[in-house]
């Protein structure tokens, strides 16, 4: 049985966020083990005795963040990303700490007033495939995957390849050129019977 590592990227360690919903969509595809961490336990320890098959670093549900915040709480969790070989996925806050790992920087997709509401990229949407890889396989063009964002990526980092963009956001999928580090602004884990692409990336990731 394939063993997956998720790391809770969420500031409280009690706050499960995607968790449920990410172990409920891969369940729906095979059956597997599930280990969860949150990103202030990540030592080699650790890892070394959990010894996944495959890791899942989640997005963000109660707070944004800023880049003081990821440099001093997450530095494990980037050194991690930089040196392991297992496949990673990572997703939305995830993205962003594998754009942050390789020297990328990331902020407000919109920039607004003071006082005014942030501008997000939330619901459903549709996506477009720049890049051709495996984790796409059996895909359109264009795909729809559920989205809920402020923050974007706002340079793809030497060492990976652009996948995906939408109109509002740019960077949506990045892969690495040498390991299978792969990394989506959008919730693959959040798809419904109307809208199954999502599903069908998390049967790719968990081929690799």
């Amino acid at each position: 049985m394939k063993k997956i590592l998720i790391i809770n990227n969420e500031k409280d360690a009690d706050d499960f966020g995607w968790i449920p919903t990410i172990k409920e969509a891969i369940l729906k595809i095979e059956k597997c083990e599930f280990e969860v961490l949150h990103h202030k336990e990540i030592n080699e320890k650790t890892l070394e005795k959990i010894k996944p098959d495959y890791i899942y670093l989640t997005g963000r549900v109660t707070y944004d963040w800023d880049l003081e915040e990821i440099l001093s709480d997450y530095k494990n969790e980037i050194e991690m990303i930089k040196t392991t070989d297992t496949p990673i996925l990572g997703v939305c806050a995830g993205h962003q700490l594998i754009a942050i790992a390789y020297g990328a920087n990331f902020g407000k997709m919109i920039e607004v007033e003071p006082g005014e509401e942030d501008i997000r990229e939330t619901g459903f949407t549709e996506i477009e495939i720049t890049k051709h890889d495996k984790i796409f396989h059996g895909l359109d063009e264009k795909f729809r995957a559920f989205e809920l964002h402020r923050d974007e990526v706002k340079s793809v980092p030497e060492e990976f390849y652009l996948l995906a963009s939408t109109e509002m956001c740019k960077i949506q999928a990045m892969k690495h050129k040498n390991r299978d580090l792969y990394s989506v602004q959008f919730h693959p884990e959040k798809y419904n019977e109307e809208n199954t692409d999502g599903k069908i990336i998390l049967e790719n990731f968990l081929k690799l």
